[in-house]
């Protein structure tokens, strides 16, 4: 196997594969995370995680749901021949590498959700602790457990970090730690959505635009993993000159097409539109419709256009 020649740091997914089994949760079982310190939570979701046993267990990447886990699934033998190493930030389990072997759980750095570890209360703070704290967890994992230690174990590698904004928030301090060692950073480079107000503060950080999803395919969701390892695949070690960079990603910007603007209605108005298309068409079928309906200019979630597509035809 080539020695590492680029690290590219993605996060975990909400989504996990239905066919891992029962999950975790961490909003039920480390309830303390609600109390002043964090450490108490903290045993509590290690006690729960280290009493799986292995074959309850599956690699990590096995484990993660969603259109760019099953490409990482299909691709990732071939990227590490290449010299490209995923390493997975989880807000349950830490720093990952690939072949980590990982209950199923549920536990996010994004707010409001039951198993945010934020909760409401100081949400950015309490992730940063918690992100310190999973970074102490060295059990039986594969690899170093924070960024910071990772990039100094691979002084010869280039690092590629492209996180969510929840994700990039909680792991800031662990990105500042890596900044504030000239040659750490000179071998890391940061990929950022434009509106990331954190990343602000991070030296040499690359904005990756949502529409470059309509070139590296995807959602706008996954468009910074899909950049990360595309300026990977290309460039290898070469991934932190900035130059190079936008040079490799200007041919993509070019084939960009612009997002459409939609107009958002009422929930009166959308159904007046599903009852009108269900008059001409009974059979019509609600992805059919949500379809034609934003072709016609209209925004609508697909959650929300199903459940007026329910509703419409029970009234028929």
């Amino acid at each position: 196997m080539q020695t590492p020649a680029v690290f590219v740091y993605l996060s975990c997914s909400h989504t996990k594969r239905a066919d891992v089994g029962a999950q975790l949760a961490l909003g039920r079982i480390a309830q303390a995370r609600d109390a002043d310190e964090l450490e108490p939570a903290m045993l509590q979701w290690q006690k729960a995680v280290n009493e799986i046993d292995d074959a309850k267990r599956v690699r990590a990447i096995d484990l993660y749901g969603g259109g760019i886990w099953r490409d990482l699934r299909a691709n990732e033998p071939a990227l590490r021949e290449s010299g490209v190493q995923i390493r997975i930030v989880s807000a349950g389990l830490g720093l990952l590498c690939p072949d980590d072997r990982v209950p199923g759980y549920n536990a996010t750095f994004a707010p409001g959700g039951r198993n945010s570890i934020g909760v409401a209360r100081d949400a950015v703070e309490r992730n940063r602790a918690w992100w310190k704290l999973l970074c102490q967890w060295h059990d039986d994992w594969h690899g170093p457990r924070s960024l910071g230690a990772t990039v100094k174990r691979h002084p010869g590698a280039a690092h590629v970090i492209a996180l969510p904004m929840d994700y990039l928030d909680s792991v800031l301090e662990d990105v500042n730690a890596i900044m504030k060692d000239e040659e750490c950073q000179k071998r890391t480079v940061v990929l950022s959505t434009p509106y990331s107000f954190f990343s602000r503060r991070i030296p040499g950080t690359v904005d990756i635009a949502g529409d470059l999803y309509g070139a590296l395919g995807g959602t706008r969701g996954t468009v910074l993993a899909r950049a990360a390892l595309f300026l990977a695949e290309k460039l290898k070690g070469k991934v932190t000159d900035r130059g190079l960079v936008a040079d490799t990603l200007a041919p993509l910007h070019a084939k960009t097409k612009p997002v459409p603007v939609r107009v958002a209605q009422t929930d009166t108005e959308v159904l007046k539109y599903i009852r009108g298309a269900l008059l001409k068409r009974a059979t019509a079928a609600h992805t059919m419709l949500l379809h034609a309906y934003r072709a016609s200019g209209y925004a609508c979630e697909y959650t929300r256009f199903r459940k007026l597509h329910a509703a419409a035809k029970a009234t028929l």
